[in-house]
């Protein structure tokens, strides 16, 4: 049985499919980010400012499990907010 190579432009392919799966987690991430920033200037914090928290946690956990699918490293900067955003919602 003869073994096949892969192509060099099908490992560019699926990188490039996976960086596009992380940009778009990682604006995510951003956005959620500005959103819990500017609830903190609000003079009171609501229930809309928790829903911002959640959805920060819940794009932190997104972006991280797709780095670990696509086999790389969680950022430490990363993985500790992740950790105080879930130690703050629970």
């Amino acid at each position: 049985m003869a073994l096949r190579p892969l192509s060099v432009a099908h490992g560019i392919q699926h990188r490039s499919v996976a960086d596009q799966d992380l940009l778009q987690l990682l604006a995510r991430v951003a956005s959620a980010r500005e959103a819990v920033r500017q609830g903190r200037g609000a003079p009171s914090r609501d229930d809309a400012f928790r829903r911002n928290c959640g959805q920060l946690a819940a794009s932190l956990v997104a972006y991280a499990t797709a780095l670990e699918h696509y086999r790389l490293p969680v950022p430490p900067d990363i993985r500790d907010e992740l950790r105080l955003r879930r130690r703050l919602l629970s």
